[in-house]
């Protein structure tokens, strides 16, 4: 990573942990306004764990088996099981001094906790939703940058990955149909559960699943300041593959946490805005020719097949940077082509960053975002000039 930025991206999920629990003039305001209903929500749910409680044992414990026999993995689950469930008991106050729950116990406690959070979750979601924007703003006005010092996308890469950039694009239409909260429900509440029979193991493959749209999520905000368009959202992702998808395993598995993923979930924005201001004064340092752009030596990229004009989505290729952003330093304004609109607007931004990130969530795909790619998902080449 840049020096401009923590070495390891998701230090800025700790980072914004540490300053939001540290901040009295965030998080007191917040608990102020919500201790009540949290409290009002707790006995709700409680209430339902306690009330269904045997009877999701039993479920648990059957789906359990049948799964692992379903996935030819029972010898497997046997194993694994059995080997656990001789840690439980009176030989426990020998070593650790607690007795150990099974697996099978472990895993209902694990599902009817996700249930308790969701139904805390769905009772607060509209003060989560506020807590959520105002974590992010106060961040980015706490570095004392208006909104017209973001600047205009601009390539850091001397040959940037445009063709693999495009054949991410047109996964996006598979990423929109799974965008169905049912489907996501399903997939990472019902389908996961069998994993649980290794302790985390479930939290962590669904963390893996959203990693990547956990952290285009995140910086929603951030594309919108900077006016990119799809393509260039999908280029900017793709140079960034393995920061944006570490930074959103971590931030995915702290909101995955049952009940404190709520407090993760607020924390993980004031994180983001921190990454999103450091990246973007990386950006203003190549503009300005401070830092070089990355040579292909250090990408491994591939050069372009696919051809661009000038003009074509505001991409500055090689060998004529400035032509397509048409940036002016001194009105701090860009031009995008009338064919490309931006990705995100600043209000579809906001919403997705108030957004939950859980199961019934959104991918961080704007309704803007998801019509570009529907209609278009390779630009067309570019025209002939007339004689």
């Amino acid at each position: 990573m840049p020096q401009e930025t923590l070495a390891f991206p998701p230090l800025y999920c700790i980072v914004g942990a540490y300053r939001l629990a540290h901040d009295d003039r965030l998080w007191k305001p917040m608990w102020k306004e919500c201790s009540q209903a949290v409290k009002r929500a707790g006995m709700v749910a409680g209430g339902w764990a306690a009330i269904t409680w045997p009877i999701q044992k039993l479920f648990v414990y059957y789906f359990m088996r049948g799964s692992a026999k379903v996935t030819g993995m029972s010898a497997l689950y046997h194993t694994v099981t059995t080997k656990a469930d001789s840690l439980d008991g009176s030989n426990d106050s020998r070593m650790l001094g607690f007795g150990l729950p099974s697996l099978t116990t472990f895993a209902a406690m694990m599902f009817v906790l996700g249930q308790c959070h969701t139904i805390m979750e769905f009772w607060l979601r509209r003060k989560l939703r506020k807590f959520r924007n105002t974590a992010y703003e106060a961040t980015v006005l706490s570095r004392g940058k208006p909104q017209e010092w973001w600047t205009p996308y601009y390539e850091e890469w001397d040959d940037p990955p445009t063709e693999k950039a495009m054949k991410n694009s047109q996964k996006q239409k598979l990423y929109i149909r799974l965008a169905s909260p049912f489907i996501r429900i399903f997939i990472l509440r019902v389908a996961l559960l069998p994993l649980d029979f290794i302790p985390f193991l479930g939290l962590i493959v669904s963390a893996v699943l959203r990693s990547l749209s956990m952290g285009r999520q995140l910086h929603s905000l951030l594309f919108a300041y900077k006016k990119m368009t799809p393509l260039q959202v999908e280029l900017w992702l793709t140079e960034r593959q393995f920061e944006y998808r570490s930074f959103g395993f971590v931030a995915a598995l702290l909101e995955s946490i049952p009940l404190m993923g709520m407090f993760f979930s607020i924390s993980n924005r004031v994180g983001a805005a921190m990454y999103a201001h450091d990246l973007e004064k990386r950006q203003q340092l190549i503009r300005s020719g401070k830092l070089k752009r990355l040579p292909r030596s250090e990408t491994h990229s591939q050069i372009p097949k696919i051809p661009f004009s000038p003009q074509d989505e505001g991409i500055n290729v090689p060998g004529n940077v400035f032509a397509s952003s048409s940036y002016e330093s001194t009105s701090g304004s860009s031009s995008a082509p009338d064919d490309a609109p931006p990705a995100y607007t600043v209000s579809e931004a906001t919403d997705l960053i108030g957004g939950s990130a859980g199961p019934a969530g959104k991918l961080g795909l704007a309704p803007s975002h998801e019509h570009e790619l529907k209609k278009r998902n390779v630009p067309p080449p570019p025209l002939p000039s007339r004689k």
